[in-house]
């Protein structure tokens, strides 16, 4: 007989939740033609679009097998189900640009070098830089968004953009709560020397986007500097709610080692 512990599956039952309503209240772009870019736009915007609606479309099949490893180590059955519907969200997202794309007569891509190397880092990985991975994609995307909203006069586009970076607000919070209970019990410093790498990790993410993007930020008004400092806002902002996130996560870990006598219920 499993014992319950209604602090193990709580936070992931709330993002199911979350998840589930938000996905009730999708939008529909129609992809029926209905030119809303000039043509200087359209030339700017096509390579970068492009590139993120692939980005956007990932299947997270091993990203979910780890989940669902993880689920199960810690008896949290709504772990791997909070996780799914998630990626599911982020395919939305790829679904909006697509169907914006097709209305543009903009043809999707199927491979890009960037895409595939953040898939296969995240392939080899484990659950926790899994994680770590993508949610520096999701740093970047803040920036991005905001600027491919501001880069053209459409207002379909800028509507996708809102919508994006609304769900991108709360999967930074999402991806802070799982991210703060993925660890397990650690040594601060050595907490402290994975953030910095993180940091590190993301500085170079930045390099590569500006590099590739940078026609569509400098449409928006953005400079090299704006496009960093609004990026490192977001890793400094979403750090610090993590960090609290893993002291609130430690402190029920040592309620449930009080309460059963181990981290995890027995069977």
């Amino acid at each position: 007989m499993t014992h319950s512990n209604p602090s193990l599956g709580g936070e992931s039952r709330k993002w199911l939740t979350h998840f589930s309503l938000r996905s009730m209240t999708a939008m529909h772009i129609s992809s029926n033609r209905a030119v809303q870019l000039t043509d200087e736009e359209r030339r700017t915007i096509t390579p970068s679009i492009q590139q993120f609606q692939l980005g956007e479309n990932s299947r997270g099949v091993h990203l979910l097998e780890r989940g669902q490893r993880y689920g199960r180590a810690v008896n949290d059955p709504l772990f791997a189900g909070a996780l799914d519907i998630f990626i599911k969200e982020e395919q939305q997202h790829s679904r909006y640009l697509a169907a914006f794309m097709e209305s543009q007569s903009i043809p999707t891509v199927q491979k890009h070098w960037v895409d595939t190397a953040f898939r296969r880092l995240r392939g080899l990985a484990g659950l926790e830089l899994s994680l770590t991975v993508l949610v520096t994609a999701e740093f970047i995307a803040v920036p991005y968004y905001r600027a491919l909203r501001g880069g053209t006069g459409s207002p379909i586009l800028k509507m996708i953009c809102t919508r994006i970076l609304d769900d991108e607000a709360n999967h930074l919070k999402f991806q802070a709560s799982m991210l703060a209970r993925v660890p397990g019990r650690r040594a601060e410093i050595v907490q402290s020397l994975l953030m910095q790498l993180h940091h590190a990790f993301l500085l170079g993410t930045i390099l590569v986007v500006w590099f590739e993007h940078r026609a569509l930020f400098e449409s928006a008004g953005y400079t090299f500097r704006r496009f960093h400092e609004e990026t490192i806002a977001q890793f400094l902002a979403w750090s610090a709610v993590r960090t609290d996130m893993m002291k609130h996560s430690a402190l029920r870990r040592e309620q449930i080692i009080k309460t059963y006598g181990r981290a995890e219920p027995e069977n």
